[in-house]
């Protein structure tokens, strides 16, 4: 039985101090990044706000879908594929040392692998990926037209792999 249209939940925009806490999360994120995996500083990007603030207000909008349409509450997983979905489309980050954007994808691809680490250990379901995927995943988000749905369903399949070759172990 649907609900009366009058009855569906509405979107709400974050109040600024969630969207100041997402950004909050995000740049620490990528504070991390430069220090552990970039080859350049925090210092060398510039970070558009207007942008990255619309790709936050974008996975809140998603949240809400998810919850209406599909009666469930977004996992971890599919708001990270969300978050690397937009960075790597709308490109909030330019190195300067690095003009051609290319930041977005590598930062983009450090969040689904850290997301995979992260989710991981809470389920005790360790994901192990090779060198050669991290090049491909990287590549597929500079080069090939992922959905946000292919994100989530890479990170999902990675997920249930897991689990079963825990099963399997």
């Amino acid at each position: 039985m649907s609900l009366p249209l009058g009855k569906y939940p509405r979107y709400v925009p974050l109040t600024p101090a969630a969207a100041h806490g997402r950004y909050r999360k995000l740049d620490a994120l990528l504070r991390l990044f430069t220090r552990h995996a970039a080859g350049f500083g925090y210092d060398d990007v510039t970070c558009h706000r207007k942008v990255l603030f619309d790709i936050i207000d974008r996975v809140e909008k998603r949240r809400v879908y998810f919850r209406v349409f599909h009666g469930i509450t977004m996992s971890e997983q599919n708001e990270t594929a969300l978050y690397c979905f937009w960075i790597a489309k709308r490109a909030p980050f330019v190195n300067r040392k690095d003009p051609d954007h290319r930041i977005n994808a590598y930062f983009a691809a450090f969040l689904f692998l850290r997301m995979l680490r992260v989710v991981g250990i809470k389920t005790r379901r360790p994901v192990s990926v090779d060198g050669k995927y991290v090049e491909n995943l990287v590549y597929a988000l500079l080069y090939r037209d992922l959905s946000k749905e292919a994100i989530m369903a890479m990170a999902d399949a990675l997920m249930t792999g897991a689990r079963s070759a825990e099963a399997e172990g």
